[in-house]
């Protein structure tokens, strides 16, 4: 798990209202290019019909910046990666269905016209760029925003709402970005540190490695897409909601609604906490990793609909609920003892319901 912030990360490192898809038609001339050497230390407004091409190492957003809708963001790969707010850093991000503001790379010739000025020698990729990190400062929104070839940092994420931040990421679009591969937990959209009160809401996530990290009490409605909306079989290569479980559940109405993937759990004694709650829809489905325990510690009621309709608890190896969370095709298949179970932690007793899948106890 993540013990530095995003910001200490690309200090040191060489370096939820839904936004539309790609769009080949967000084209601005070449001359509309504003070249971004130096930190936004007073308030500032980036405006629609313009390209912003960050060209500043270690770049940082001291103050309030308003991006408007249309506007377009793009990232140098060697000589400003990525943003970091400090100070007292905003991000106002208000795009809109019709004109989405747009964060790519340099080599995205697609949108903002060739602002590399290199014909079609190069094209744009996952990692091109680094990331945002909003750093513990609070307030920033993203809305109607899409997010393209980003996660080119120690931790792979694209945007990350973190070290306590509020924030709130709706109707976005991140595509074709990495999040952490292999052993990794981090999604491009990371809210695995972020603060209480942050918003996941409408987004979609498509031809990513990791798609999104949360924190354990946050609330996950149904409305995130996990697939291209022009082609369904995309999808992403970790196609989960990965939930940091370093902190338990300890909110009294946690909500988890999530349909379409399910939310991995990665921990050997996760717990809802005495006094805490969580609500599951139906049709939810929690996957836990190797040596992972769900334990209650004020036993089944503190569960919510654990028996709905559709609700399982089962091993990170299950393709046939809700897909591959593992991102390895049909390399391995679930068995028993894969996790380890549910524990009425009141009751002093391992939990037998019959949507309890592939557990040890």
């Amino acid at each position: 798990m993540k013990t530095i912030s995003f910001f200490l990360v690309f200090a040191f490192s060489l370096i939820f209202i839904s936004c539309n898809k790609d769009d080949d038609n967000n084209n601005n001339p070449a001359g509309n290019v504003v070249v971004i050497t130096d930190d936004i230390t007073e308030p500032t407004t980036w405006e629609d019909g313009k390209v912003y091409l960050i060209k500043a190492w270690d770049f940082y957003v001291e103050n309030t910046l308003t991006i408007e809708a249309g506007a377009i963001i793009k990232f140098h790969p060697s000589d400003g990666p990525y943003l970091i707010l400090s100070g007292s850093g905003t991000i106002i991000a208000n795009g809109t269905s019709a004109k989405p503001i747009i964060f790519t790379s340099y080599k995205d010739d697609s949108r903002g016209g060739d602002t590399n000025g290199d014909g079609d020698a190069t094209s744009p990729a996952s990692k091109d760029w680094d990331g945002i990190s909003t750093n513990g400062m609070n307030g920033s929104v993203f809305k109607y925003c899409e997010f393209y070839y980003g996660g080119g940092g120690s931790y792979a994420i694209t945007l990350a709402i973190e070290s306590g931040s509020v924030a709130s990421v709706e109707n976005c679009t991140f595509a074709h970005n990495a999040g952490d591969d292999a052993s990794g937990w981090y999604g491009a959209l990371d809210f695995s540190t972020a603060g209480k009160g942050s918003i996941v809401k409408g987004n979609i996530f498509y031809d990513n490695i990791r798609p999104l990290s949360v924190m354990a009490d946050m609330n996950i409605p149904d409305d995130q897409v996990f697939h291209d909306p022009d082609n369904p079989s995309v999808t992403n290569k970790y196609n989960g909601i990965f939930v940091e479980t370093i902190d338990e559940i300890t909110d009294a109405n946690v909500n988890w609604q999530e349909t379409e993937v399910a939310l991995v759990i990665d921990d050997n004694d996760w717990h809802i906490s005495s006094g805490a709650s969580l609500h599951l829809g139906n049709n939810v489905v929690l996957k836990f990793r190797t040596g992972s325990y769900l334990l209650l510690d004020e036993g089944s009621s503190s569960l919510i609909n654990y028996n709905g309709s559709g609700v399982y608890f089962t091993s990170y190896k299950d393709d046939s609920k809700k897909g591959d969370s593992n991102g390895d095709g049909a390399a391995t298949s679930p068995v028993n003892g894969d996790w380890g179970g549910v524990y009425d932690n009141f009751a002093g007793i391992y939990l037998s319901w019959s949507n309890i899948l592939y557990a040890l106890n």
